[in-house]
């Protein structure tokens, strides 16, 4: 029954059934309310949030009041609580937050076993002290010293590594290092096999591609033994006695000539040699092993190919690399994003080459047709040096005295004739 008499106006009424007496206020609109049902229709109603707004606007004398007083502990007491949930969210995730230097993921950055040390650290810091060095903090970008020393390693042998966000898939897979026992970096590689699975694997830089391929999918043991078998059989030729008898024959007018050699010309043979010797050192220092010298043969009829991230196009970018290329060599002038992907594929260059609708698409072929903004930019900026938009003068052979008598006598004889 209606507890309402009929010469009630409406403002005494719920705003919202029009029915009963209000008994709630709304602490965002002051609409006044008669029970739960008709508060939460007003809510979606008028997309009314319900929360006190703490800005909004109180008269000089609304301030000194209980309900000023009110609102105000209760803004407090919520941003305490806030604080407080945030915290205990923050450490059944993880997260190390300290006063002096923000907050630090440790298990992103690897750390996670020495978080005890982390908060003695940032006490000390919090205290006034000043940290200890190697105690985890770095100031290079949220990096660490093995981090640090990884990059500069990597930057000398020309290879530009692009660092993902903290706590990125890439980011936290990443287990690239410097190992200063075999001065050697250490590289996490990304190996795509052909049918699209993703397997992770550590690798020495010094290795070839090939031999690095055959520890992440070792053959099985009767193709293991055949191609062993192989491999000796080419290097090692069987010895029939006819090629004994041969031999021996050649080595005798050798041996003879040995010992004659030396009582002809003592002082001028032994030189000889040693120029040689030279001579091959510096040919082999002159030519280092890089992709473009060694041949693009097929490994176990599959072939490598070196991903380009951070490209223009939605198809991944390959540049084909040697089976006898090592890593360090291969990634000699390339961009990775955190550690190298490699693709292994059945197709060779010249088939992805020829495919009408390709899957993949060469670098060549990618830097051909598609230009880099920073060759655009420079080719633009030489084009403006050299050619003048359409319409404009070039000034540079313009006499500036002459230019201002011509305005002088523009500005002053209409003057003079008035």
């Amino acid at each position: 029954m209606s507890s309402s008499t009929p010469d009630s106006p409406l403002s005494d009424l719920c705003s919202i059934c029009h029915l009963q007496p209000p008994k709630y206020r709304c602490p965002r609109c002051s609409t006044r309310t008669c029970s739960l049902p008709c508060t939460r229709r007003h809510k979606l109603w008028s997309q009314c949030s319900g929360i006190r707004d703490p800005a909004a606007y109180l008269r000089r004398s609304e301030l000194a009041t209980e309900s000023a007083f009110d609102r105000d502990f209760n803004f407090i007491t919520g941003i305490e609580r806030s604080i407080e949930r945030a915290g205990r969210d923050a450490e059944n995730r993880g997260i190390d937050v300290t006063a002096a230097g923000g907050m630090r993921d440790l298990e992103a950055v690897g750390l996670d076993h020495v978080s005890e040390g982390g908060k003695d650290g940032a006490a000390t810091a919090a205290a006034g002290g000043k940290r200890k060095r190697g105690d985890g903090s770095s100031s290079g970008g949220g990096m660490t010293r093995a981090e640090m020393e990884f990059m500069r390693r990597a930057e000398e042998r020309g290879v530009r590594v692009v660092r993902a966000p903290k706590g990125m898939s890439r980011n936290k897979g990443n287990g690239s290092r410097w190992l200063a026992r075999n001065q050697c970096l250490i590289w996490t590689v990304e190996w795509i096999l052909a049918d699209g699975e993703k397997k992770m694997r550590n690798c020495s830089e010094m290795a070839p591609i090939a031999d690095s391929y055959d520890r992440v999918v070792p053959l099985p043991k009767e193709e293991g033994d055949e191609q062993n078998q192989k491999q000796a059989g080419d290097e090692k030729p069987e010895e029939t006695p006819e090629s004994k008898t041969e031999e021996q024959k050649q080595q005798q007018p050798q041996d003879a000539s040995s010992t004659t050699a030396p009582k002809l010309a003592p002082t001028t043979e032994p030189t000889q040699p040693t120029d040689t010797s030279n001579a091959q050192l510096e040919a082999s220092e002159a030519t280092p092993t890089t992709s473009d010298s060694l041949p693009l043969t097929p490994h176990r009829d599959l072939y490598f190919y070196l991903h380009r991230p951070r490209t223009a196009t939605k198809q991944p970018v390959l540049a084909p690399l040697p089976p006898a290329i090592s890593i360090a060599a291969a990634l000699r002038g390339h961009t990775v994003l955190e550690f190298p992907t490699i693709y292994v594929l059945p197709d060779s260059p010249d088939t992805i080459r020829a495919q009408e609708y390709a899957k993949y698409i060469l670098e060549e072929e990618y830097l051909r047709t598609h230009e880099s903004p920073e060759e655009s930019s420079e080719d633009t900026g030489d084009a403006d040096d050299a050619q003048l938009p359409p319409g404009a003068i070039d000034l540079q052979g313009v006499d500036e005295s002459k230019v201002l008598e011509v305005l002088q006598k523009d500005l002053f004889e209409p003057s003079a004739a008035a």
